[in-house]
């Protein structure tokens, strides 16, 4: 009987893993056509083991665009709210969403990511514990710091950009905008003595975002590189092509 219920388990988790290759390569590809995907960084994603990944939060469809990015399967916390859209509420549980009573998140998402990661999964952290407006990040939340402190775990900044744009607030229906996602180099919390411990978690969560900004900084100076490379080979070929239409 025990036989019988471990190969039922193995195989219920087999057709799980199954569905979510399926759909995050669906998704991959619908948002490399509509919203140029470019991803950098994945190399520094753990291919094993616990992770936390903490990234900027700007629009409901960070963690779709998140979960599309990283090969391993990763568990996000989001309002019950968002559950109950349609389509949108399967399509985030798909991506390892689960719902968190936000009149009693901190200690729920505590234990909730905790256990979680004792298991070995990868769970995504928004440090800022809200939405920003895709333009400046606000302060860390101690929540990712104590959440790192606890387990151990090496923590992955990450920084997005675009999804604001294709997703505003308000929006009921994703919008043509090119998105760009890029990983960090992992970082752990070091452990302190006891009486340092507050102040080591509330250093740790600002050192989070400030690393999350350099990457900030990082992938928009990428995008202008790009954008200038572009319009230049732009230029070069329209001025080739004048040259050979000119009279000689």
């Amino acid at each position: 009987m025990m036989a019988a219920y471990f190969r039922g388990f193995i195989l219920k988790k087999a057709i799980a893993r199954c569905a979510f290759n399926i759909t995050r390569l669906v998704c991959l590809g619908f948002a490399k056509v509509a919203f140029r995907l470019h991803i950098e960084g994945q190399e520094h994603i753990p291919h094993t083991g616990p992770v936390i990944l903490a990234a900027n939060h700007v629009s409901y469809i960070d963690p779709v665009i998140i979960g599309t990015s990283v090969r391993r399967p990763i568990r996000f916390m989001a309002k019950t709210e968002l559950f109950r859209v349609p389509l949108f509420g399967w399509l985030i549980r798909q991506f390892g969403a689960f719902p968190v009573n936000r009149h009693r998140t901190n200690l729920q998402a505590f234990k909730l990511a905790t256990s979680l990661l004792e298991a070995g999964e990868i769970v995504a952290i928004f440090p800022e514990g809200t939405r920003g407006d895709g333009v400046g990040l606000r302060p860390a939340k101690s929540g990712i710091g104590l959440i790192a402190a606890r387990t151990g775990a090496p923590v992955v900044p990450t920084f997005h950009k675009g999804t604001g744009k294709v997703f505003p607030k308000g929006a009921w229906f994703p919008r043509p905008y090119r998105i760009a996602i890029k990983f960090g180099t992992p970082c752990r919390f070091a452990e302190q003595p006891a009486g340092m411990a507050e102040d080591q978690i509330a250093t740790f969560s600002r050192t989070i975002m400030e690393k999350i900004a350099a990457l900030k900084t990082s992938l928009e100076d990428d995008s202008r590189a790009r954008d200038d490379r572009t319009y230049a080979t732009g230029e070069a070929m329209l001025n080739n092509k004048r040259g050979i239409n000119e009279p000689t």
